[in-house]
């Protein structure tokens, strides 16, 4: 059984790697790690408070569970078990260990950047895999664009009258 690698965005958009997953092993079932960079900031950083399930159930929202929930059940045959990880070093030898500690095989990315990620401390994964993994696969991928907040919200209210 290998260990598939899977970059996300947390975006139900993100998970049709999943389906590239399954096409490139057709003889085995897979493993799959969903994973995104995450920073954390080692100044507000308590072990104690830390918690990754926690964080991951901000990050993954429910069209992105009930997404992933569907593609397991649609490839049951095919996914052994698919867990998500964060990844929070810095540097090429951090990643490589992550990659160990995962027993990580092969990786799926998409042949451009995620950039639906839910807020400013994720962040896409994908260079390093492709620089670091073992065995990369690209497919093709077009992400949608996720519509930022406006800077000046206040100027897309309703006109009221105050008579």
């Amino acid at each position: 059984m290998k260990t598939v690698l899977i970059p996300t965005d947390f975006s139900a958009k993100s998970l049709q790697l999943i389906k590239n997953a399954v096409l490139h092993n057709p003889n085995e079932p897979i493993q799959l790690v969903l994973a995104s960079g995450y920073l954390l900031r080692l100044s507000a950083f308590n072990p104690l408070r830390y918690s990754k399930a926690r964080l991951i159930k901000t990050l993954a929202h429910e069209v992105f569970n009930n997404t992933l929930s569907d593609l397991i059940l649609e490839h049951k045959n095919k996914i052994y078990n698919v867990k998500i990880e964060l990844y929070t070093g810095s540097s090429n030898h951090e990643f490589n260990d992550f990659l160990r500690v995962n027993n990580i095989d092969k990786s799926i990315i998409p042949n451009t950047k995620l950039c639906q990620f839910p807020n400013k401390k994720c962040f896409d994964i994908t260079p390093l895999i492709d620089h670091l993994s073992p065995e990369v696969s690209r497919v093709a991928y077009k992400g949608e664009k996720r519509d930022k907040p406006t800077r000046f919200w206040f100027l897309t209210l309703k006109q009221f009258s105050f008579r």
